[in-house]
């Protein structure tokens, strides 16, 4: 008995099978673009954090010794007065900070910009519709 050739390359079994190939490619393509855009954001955060963390870390310091500077250079009727403003000044500027970080969160685009504008541009291929 003879095994029956294997479909050729033309017709609609090729056509599927290439159909199905570029799929495929695609499909991979945008999985490497989120990877891709996954690593830069994950670097991008980790970055923004040890920065943050030493920056806060030397700047809480010197605002300490500033403060101490500051009490120790006012009179001695006075002290309580400035400590009252000092912390009025910290309490102020942790608010803005607060308002500031909601601010940028509520502002900030999607994760992932490229991909998304990518697979928005396949969309608009498959339905025809123009770029």
């Amino acid at each position: 008995m003879t095994r029956p050739a294997p479909p050729s390359d033309g017709g609609i079994v090729g056509n599927v099978r290439s159909l199905a190939a570029d799929g495929v490619r695609a499909v991979r393509t945008r999985l490497e673009l989120f990877g891709i855009e996954a690593q830069e954001e994950k670097a991008r955060v980790i970055r923004q954090i040890v920065v943050a963390a030493a920056s806060l870390y030397v700047m809480s310091l010197g605002i300490l010794l500033a403060v101490l500077w500051l009490v120790m250079m006012s009179p001695a009727d006075q002290r309580a007065l400035v400590l009252g403003l000092i912390a009025l000044v910290f309490l102020l500027g942790g608010a803005g900070a607060l308002a500031w970080v909601w601010v940028e969160n509520s502002t900030r685009k999607s994760f992932f910009p490229s991909t998304v504008s990518v697979l928005k541009g396949d969309e608009e291929a498959l339905n025809g519709e123009p770029d």
